[in-house]
């Protein structure tokens, strides 16, 4: 089915391409405005910001160093390299084969190996193992374009959340990890080093884009065991997704719809398509920041403001950011003048491909 699906994706984006060619740079940004932010990231972050703009819910922040480590606890990192966002911060990730963890120490030093003025000392009950049981609904427009989330955590998985004030710039440092159990067994240090992206960054992209739309079929199988294509779980009266960069870095995308959902069974009974009489309608905005990553060519979007315009009391801001588009993830590339996003999820066996065209 996996096969099936990848495949079905790669017909949907080959009949979407564009059968004559565009100026990619059409409508897009100042490369160099956006050459100057990529070189904003190269920059190491000073200590003062590393002392002073830095928090971590839950963790102590204390004078002096850690304790030196003195076992050999098991403490993993994937990669010894991190990516961070301005007013958000980045998550921490590493694993462990132990299962005692009491909490771990953290030092920021900056990229001449200078450490800050003191550690945060972060007991395990502040450490995200993906085994939240929140069900509360994401507000987030990412539901909207895209539908899965790729960053769930497995067993002897956790991450750290580092949250920047508003005044941490882009720019580098780096950061010594290391855990400890409760009789006082410390592990050995591993260091992960982290560049904060700039907003903006990519001069291709700037503008404002509309989805374009894809109306998805199904098969019912009736009871008189005939056989009819149907919209796949809805009627689309009205549908528009846009998504506007600006070259300053800030985002906002909005997202109208207005449908009647399909009525399964009756249609089954009377083997024709029926839809439910009220109409369903959603008015949303999302406000926010953007991110390129020129090495992976990847996009970020962190929203700061969402805005339900039909049901007010879900409308909510986010002070530290919420991650809509992980870098991790999303591709992004202008192909014949269109602006195509690819997020992988499951270890990247699936993905799902959204087109945009400049409105």
């Amino acid at each position: 089915m996996k096969i099936f699906k990848t495949l079905f994706v790669l017909t949907v984006f080959s009949i979407l391409a564009y059968s004559c060619s565009s100026d990619d740079d059409n409508n897009g940004g100042s490369e160099q405005l956006a050459n100057e932010q990529n070189q904003l990231e190269e920059i190491p972050v000073p200590l003062d910001n590393l002392n002073s703009d830095i928090s971590i819910e839950g963790a102590a922040k204390k004078s002096g160093t850690p304790g030196q480590p003195n076992s050999t606890m098991n403490l993993e990192i994937d990669s010894n390299k991190a990516e961070a966002f301005q007013s958000t911060g980045f998550n921490l990730k590493f694993s462990s084969t132990e299962t005692n963890i009491a909490g771990a120490y953290l030092v920021f030093k900056d990229t001449d190996n200078n450490n800050a003025s003191g550690y945060f000392d972060i007991p395990v009950s502040s450490f995200n193992t993906g085994k939240s049981d929140d069900t509360k609904t994401e507000k987030s427009l990412k539901k909207n374009l895209f539908s899965k989330n790729s960053t769930a955590l497995v067993d002897g998985e956790y991450e750290i959340d580092v949250d920047f004030g508003s005044a941490f710039p882009p720019g580098k440092f780096c950061a010594d990890l290391c855990i400890y159990d409760a009789q006082e067994n410390i592990s050995q240090i591993v260091t992960v080093c982290i560049e904060v992206e700039a907003w903006g960054g990519n001069a291709s992209i700037v503008g404002e884009w509309m989805e374009e739309v894809i109306i998805e079929k199904r098969t019912i199988s009736c009871d008189n065991n005939e056989s009819i294509q149907v919209n796949y779980d809805k009627q689309i009266i009205d549908e528009e997704t846009i998504i506007v960069f600006e070259s300053n870095g800030d985002f906002y995308a909005t997202y109208k719809d207005e449908y009647q959902s399909l009525d399964y069974l009756k249609s089954k009974e009377s083997c024709a398509a029926v839809y439910e009489d009220e109409i369903e309608k959603a008015d949303e905005k999302a406000t926010g920041k953007w991110a390129y990553n020129e090495t992976n060519k990847t996009l970020t979007i962190v929203q700061f403001k969402f805005e339900d315009f039909i049901t007010p009391e879900e409308s909510e801001n986010f002070p530290n950011g919420d991650l809509a588009f992980d870098s991790d993830n999303v591709k992004v590339e202008i192909t014949n003048g269109k602006l195509v996003l690819t997020e992988t999820y499951d270890g990247g066996s699936e993905f799902d491909v959204v087109t945009y065209v400049r409105r």
